[in-house]
């Protein structure tokens, strides 16, 4: 099902008042559109999950909902949320545990090596640890629950939690709490949130309210003592004591520490930043690895309504084919050796490879397009709307099988290949050869191609010819590991017609435009230049270099070709110029898009500019070293959180700065020996 919603349409269909009231009337919602918005600040926030589909995000800005769970996802995995405070729902939900009348602790930490999140309490008469954690890790089995546990440090102090949990995407059905039994210390209650059973234990003694729907509890602890709270999926591991919390802990942690340990950063400069990147790139991850979520959040805006209307809103929830195996490209190159097998095996269970791969697909494999998309108007994140699933499900980006043959091409080396699998791939991305489709990034079309009013032209974009003619490449080097000749031809030689066909319809004043109509940047020919080595000839270096410097440059530039750079970042591209069937409004700055600019210039050798734009991106990470999809010039945080492309970047520069400076290094040593 493909939506044809456009920001002239939604206009049409709220009828958006100055009146704020009366246009949160007219929408049957009132106070949550409008000015009065509740939901947090996106870029305070911490995203924790562990590497098997379980994902939550934790509030840290300075008030007094200072760590609350605001977005969950568990038990669901790619379901309904059981805690959706991120957004401006008119139900309120939490999970809330800290010191009783002591609003906000300190500076919140994730320990090394980790994903555990620690922050650190202080009240006249004691101080106080808490820790967060979703138990389980890449190296672990998924636990299928949220632990929290707050110790006292010193002195005394009361320990209180607070939990209010809805689901359904306006969070319009209550979690009612049962209690299931009590006794030696510790309490259990069960509730059913669709028809998945929550279990909740602590050693908190609880009181209910709301009719069974929000539990609350104190506890005064001394020196060394501890409150827990665990909820979880029916499979979770329940601790009953203090002591049993404390080794889901110690497990998870280790696992992680283990998994850490497999990496292949160098010390010195970046390796930490390289580690967390790659920790917060693997909390995406599903079941045993073979699938990544895009981001760990579903719906939140690309814009802001308080600069007009957001409507490019998301469901990140998704595996898409680019975001997931990119994801597991950068793992495998930082040390991971689990995920690219995992890929590959994932594969096998897709309805669709053998005669469309789409473009993206439930984490467990499941077909987005036939569920199509659901937008809420008016409950979304500051009031934007709400996406159910994603009407991209069914459209047509010719890149996707690039990605997939990568994959393939890895796996034949290590001696395992599917003829099948990789002829059928091969012969997709022949038949999209010069065929128009909706890019690398996801733009709307309108229905009917001959009508453009609401929705963007299809076109034939150089990207994603320079990424699929990669992608026949590569199924040529599998077909001549298998020994069939003639098919390894037939594949370079549809290859070998696409960099002329750039050349000749792409190249504008010098740069890579977007495509033959359409004389523009589009930022989507960096994943070209790092994903398409064989395309390129080192003549080309010269074209390649003024592409990545265009894109680099102000977008107030008087230049022929508008650059894509705002403040200290980057847009995808110019809106005003490329229309993309949503809206002509100017988008925020994409981080990745830094991140990619910084490791083109690394290739080309130019270290100094490549690391000042490394280091705007790395500016622009929270407190807790996590980012935003998104930020304005301004350094508002916008677009989904973790969102991968993000740390793939952050990965690929540090793995190829650090190769190039042992390079360097090594060279320097064997001209000392010779003097």
């Amino acid at each position: 099902m493909r939506s044809a919603l456009t920001i002239k349409e939604l206009r049409k269909r709220w009828r958006v008042s100055d009146d704020a009231a009366l246009a949160a009337a007219a929408l049957g919602a009132n106070g949550i559109v409008g000015p009065k918005y509740t939901s947090p600040d996106i870029g305070a926030t911490a995203v924790l999950g562990n590497a098997h589909g379980r994902i939550a995000v934790v509030r840290t800005d300075r008030t007094e909902r200072y760590g609350d769970i605001v977005s969950w996802n568990v038990p669901f995995g790619h379901g309904v949320p059981v805690c959706n405070g991120l957004y401006d729902g008119p139900e309120d939900t939490t999970f809330w545990l800290g010191l009783d009348g002591v609003s906000r602790p300190g500076e919140p930490v994730f320990k090394p090596n980790s994903n555990t999140l620690v922050s650190r309490w202080r009240s006249r008469t004691g101080r106080a640890e808490e820790r967060t954690v979703m138990v389980g890790s890449p190296t672990g089995s998924d636990g299928n629950q949220l632990l929290r546990q707050l110790t006292c440090k010193g002195g005394r102090v009361t320990a209180a939690f607070r939990i209010r949990l809805r689901y359904g995407h306006m969070g319009e059905k209550s979690v009612v709490w049962t209690l299931n039994r009590h006794g030696g210390g510790y309490w259990e209650y069960t509730a059913m949130a669709g028809n998945t059973k929550l279990f909740l234990t602590t050693n908190v003694e609880p009181s209910l309210s709301e009719g069974g729907g929000v539990l609350t509890g104190t506890m005064a602890l001394k020196t060394g003592e501890s409150a827990f709270v665990s909820v979880g999926g029916h499979d979770c591991l329940s601790p009953r004591n203090v002591e049993e919390a404390n080794r889901l802990f110690d497990e998870t942690e280790d696992g992680w520490h283990k998994w850490v340990q497999t990496l292949r950063f160098r010390s010195g400069k970046y390796a930490e930043v390289g580690v967390r990147a790659a920790i917060n790139l693997r909390i995406l991850g599903y079941g045993d690895g073979g699938s990544f979520y895009a981001a760990a959040t579903r719906s939140l805006p690309e814009d802001d309504p308080r600069h007009g209307l957001a409507v490019r809103c998301w469901d990140y929830l998704k595996d898409w084919e680019r975001d997931a195996v990119l994801t597991i490209l950068s793992l495998t190159d930082a040390g991971d050796q689990k995920v690219l097998r995992a890929r590959y095996q994932w594969y096998k269970k897709l309805h669709d490879i053998r005669h469309r791969l789409s473009i993206m697909h439930e984490v467990d494999g499941g077909n987005v397009a036939s569920l199509g998309e659901v937008v809420i108007p008016g409950v979304g994140y500051r009031g934007s709307i709400y996406r159910v699933g994603n009407g991209a499900g069914d459209q047509e980006q010719h890149d996707w099988t690039s990605y997939a043959a990568e994959v393939h091409y890895l796996m034949a080396l290590q001696g395992e290949i599917d003829l099948e699998r990789t002829a059928a791939l091969a012969e997709q991305t022949m038949a999209a050869l010069f065929k128009p489709c909706s890019g690398v990034w996801e733009i709307r079309p309108a229905e009917n191609q001959e009508n453009q009013e609401n929705g963007a032209k299809l076109r034939i974009y150089a990207s994603v010819q320079i990424l699929a003619g990669q992608a026949l490449i590569r199924f040529a080097e599998i077909f001549e590991i298998a020994g069939m000749m003639d098919r390894a031809r037939e594949c370079r030689a549809r290859a070998a017609e696409v960099m002329p066909w750039v050349r000749k319809n792409c190249v504008k004043h010098g740069v890579i435009v977007a495509a033959p109509d359409m004389p523009v940047l589009d930022s989507s020919i960096l994943l070209a230049f790092m994903q398409a080595p064989d395309m390129f000839e080192s003549t080309d270096e010269k074209l390649v270099r003024a592409t990545a410097l265009a894109i680099d440059t102000p977008h107030t530039a008087r230049r022929p070709i508008k650059g894509l750079r705002v403040g200290k970042g980057h847009r995808r591209y110019n809106a005003d110029q490329f229309s993309d069937g949503i809206s002509t409004e100017e988008e925020g700055n994409f981080t990745n898009i830094t991140g990619w600019l910084a490791i083109v210039f690394l290739q080309l050798g130019m270290i100094r500019r490549a690391e000042s734009r490394m280091g705007e991106l790395l500016a622009s990470f929270n407190r807790v070293e996590q980012s935003s999809e998104e930020q304005w010039p301004d350094g508002l945080a916008l677009g989904n959180l973790n969102q991968a492309y993000v740390y793939q970047a952050v990965i690929w520069f540090v793995l190829l700065y650090q190769a190039i400076m042992a390079d360097q290094e090594e060279a320097r040593t064997a001209e000392a020996v010779l003097v």
